[in-house]
């Protein structure tokens, strides 16, 4: 995780416009000057030695800054770090390279040479970008670092990369990331099972530091601890003390590898209000329902439960030396549309968790790109970001997602989040009997 900033503006108070994206990239700060455009960039180094960003090709004038993690980057040459393969991909492929990487990512590329700049996330913006392209130019991994030299900023979405000229700044050219097939034809969860094993895998794959979890009585972290157990890969589980089924949290426990262990914490997380108020970007939910008159508005992140709760957990990790941070976002969008049968569990859901046979009547759901998943991702982002925290998604994974969908509905609407309900099944891993029933 890191974080950056590219612009044509002058840069009158450096930390200020720095403040809130430093705590991302706590190892290094650098910033230089190319053809007078400024670029910034705040390293957190996770794996191998220090290599300091932006990349640059001097010989054919591109510049390239990113924040994430590139998964598949061995792929494509032998490099020292992931983002080391970025420029080397644009020149192969040009504005398309986006598409050949697998991983959680930020980019803004620059070819000055061509004159025009790319910017880009991945499938499901896991990493913030926010920019102001006009008169002046700023693209930023935190919308403050955008206000702090222009007013007006905004967020990319998920799914898109933009090509704009650099001169004019008109956009040249739009395409997605990833096109999900529709196609509702598997009659088994054994293809779904096999790429949440490897989401798994490449997520914890050359860690310097252990990674840890949120761990609950519920689906999403338990599949995750379950299957790091299989894996044997050492992590820590942090368990707030509360409403959990400690029975089912006790068997957990029990199941961890040697090189693994919990802890209970007890709920003391409204006492993290005022750290998120001063020290996490500033960030309001904006959470709607497409088939519902339930609409949220402006929450705060130092006003919700969650982001309290995710603000003790990531204080107590990083007193111990934590640096990633497996997190169960996604699951409840994209499995279960926070419901089951039609029956909608939370006022925000689309269709009840309900798919139909063609899935083309309501794909992407407003929940899929947008609503709670925006919202939930900016609480991880922005608040395990101000501890030096990266936040990896296992059910955000494009091939994880993609199996999903291509089961067929039956098989999707047979339990509630039928693919982990189904997992922890087959893996003998302890499950709420009564919350499976609550939703069943």
């Amino acid at each position: 995780m890191c974080s950056f900033l590219f612009t044509d503006q002058k840069i009158d108070d450096f930390d200020y416009t720095n403040h809130y994206m430093k705590f991302r990239g706590p190892d290094s700060t650098n910033q230089i000057e190319v053809n007078e455009y400024t670029f910034v960039h705040n390293l957190l180094s996770i794996t191998g030695d220090y290599v300091e960003q932006p990349f640059i090709n001097h010989e054919d004038e591109i510049v390239c800054v990113y924040n994430g993690q590139i998964y598949n980057y061995s792929e494509f040459g032998k490099y020292k770090s992931d983002g080391e393969c970025l420029i080397p991909l644009y020149q192969k492929y040009g504005d398309k390279f986006i598409q050949k990487l697998d991983g959680e990512f930020a980019i803004v590329l620059v070819d000055f040479k061509k004159k025009i700049f790319i910017i880009s996330t991945d499938v499901f913006a896991t990493k913030p970008l926010w920019y102001s392209i006009g008169s002046s130019l700023i693209v930023a991994s935190y919308e403050s670092a955008v206000k702090s030299l222009r007013k007006n900023a905004t967020k990319l979405d998920g799914n898109i990369t933009r090509v704009y000229d650099l001169e004019t700044r008109d956009l040249v050219n739009e395409l997605p990331v990833y096109e999900f097939d529709l196609n509702q034809h598997k009659t088994s969860f054994d293809d779904w099972n096999k790429a949440f094993e490897n989401s798994i895998k490449k997520r914890a794959f050359n860690l310097r530091e252990n990674i840890f979890i949120g761990l609950s009585s519920g689906y999403d972290s338990g599949s995750i601890s379950c299957e790091l157990n299989k894996q044997n890969i050492p992590y820590k589980a942090y368990t707030v003390v509360g409403s959990e089924n400690v029975d089912i949290l006790q068997k957990r426990y029990s199941m961890f590898n040697d090189n693994s262990s919990g802890e209970y914490l007890q709920d003391n997380r409204w006492q993290y209000k005022n750290y998120i108020n001063n020290n996490v970007e500033e960030f309001m939910y904006r959470i709607y329902s497409s088939s519902s008159d339930y609409n949220e508005f402006g929450l705060r992140l130092q006003d919700d439960n969650g982001s309290c709760g995710l603000s003790m957990v990531c204080d107590r990790a990083k007193s111990e030396g934590k640096k990633v941070y497996l997190s169960g976002s996604g699951s409840d969008e994209i499995f279960s549309d926070y419901g089951f049968n039609g029956e909608k569990k939370f006022m925000h859901s689309n269709f009840g968790g309900l798919f139909p046979e063609d899935l083309s009547t309501i794909f992407p759901w407003a929940s899929f790109y947008g609503s709670t998943m925006v919202s939930y991702l900016a609480k991880e982002e922005y608040v395990a970001g101000s501890y030096g925290i990266e936040t990896r998604y296992p059910y955000l994974d494009k091939y994880v997602v993609q199996e999903f969908l291509w089961l067929d509905s039956k098989l999707k609407n047979s339990k509630y989040k039928s693919v982990l309900d189904n997992y922890l099944t087959v893996s003998k891993y302890p499950l709420n009997l009564i919350l499976s029933e609550v939703f069943n």
